[in-house]
């Protein structure tokens, strides 16, 4: 368990130590339906008061990862009760190291959902909504570098969420789109490559402007597939320099 019992010293310990201990879970270091090490030991471990732990647990309680039972412990429950879309598990999830299987899976889950989003937005959005998602990308061809690149970016894509109408896409993607596009593309996307994705982000806003539903389905589908595409690249660059 790499570093699972240093002592923790800076702010929010009880979110440090829930994230020590998420991190484990979800990488089946700590197998599932197993128990968790009591308070005492968690407290030795991590060198945390008792209320820094039962903080941490209830952290890990309300993402769907441990439950507390009474005079039997804390278990780690079974994966498929695991929020595995909630942004600060995904996040971390990142940040620790490169999962290309997570991110094969993210997108993924991107191309199942977010063409028919697109072509929703098409049909659905209203003119506030469309200039909403021109102003997002009128901000990413002005990008002076990656941040106010990739920044303009999840706007673009959190507006056609928003105007394909429906709330279970909006709250079930952003998460999603924010990892990717916010800590995965800040890790490893250069700013040269994220400026020559601009063209399909430019074909895509057309077809939502011009209410093209088919077109615009089209246009994400192939944005998100040039993504995946960019990712399969750094992949094999990745296994080469290992």
């Amino acid at each position: 368990m790499a570093n699972s019992s240093s002592p923790v010293t800076r702010t929010r310990l009880h979110e440090q130590v829930a994230r020590s201990l998420s991190l484990q879970i979800l990488r089946r270091e700590l197998e599932p339906l197993s128990l968790l090490p009591n308070e005492d030991e968690l407290c030795r471990q991590f060198d945390v008061s008792r209320t820094v732990i039962r903080e941490a647990i209830r952290f890990m309680d309300a993402k769907g990862l441990v439950e507390v039972r009474p005079r039997i412990g804390t278990r780690i429950c079974d994966p498929s009760r695991w929020v595995l879309t909630d942004s600060v598990l995904l996040k971390w999830r990142i940040e620790s190291e490169l999962e290309m299987g997570l991110i094969k899976d993210l997108v993924e889950l991107r191309s199942m959902i977010e063409p028919m989003a697109a072509s929703f937005a098409a049909e659905r959005a209203s003119d506030e909504e469309i200039k909403a998602v021109e102003a997002a990308f009128k901000d990413m061809e002005k990008a002076t570098n990656l941040d106010e690149q990739i920044e303009a970016d999840i706007r673009f894509h959190l507006s056609i969420l928003e105007a394909c109408g429906n709330e279970l896409v909006v709250s079930s993607l952003r998460p999603v789109i924010e990892s990717i596009l916010g800590s995965v593309f800040r890790r490893y996307m250069e700013f040269d490559a994220a400026k020559k994705s601009l063209a399909v982000h430019g074909k895509l806003f057309r077809a939502i402007a011009d209410r093209n539903s088919e077109q615009a389905m089209i246009e994400m589908q192939e944005m998100i597939s040039y993504a995946g595409r960019d990712f399969k690249e750094f992949e094999k660059l990745s296994q080469q320099n290992q």
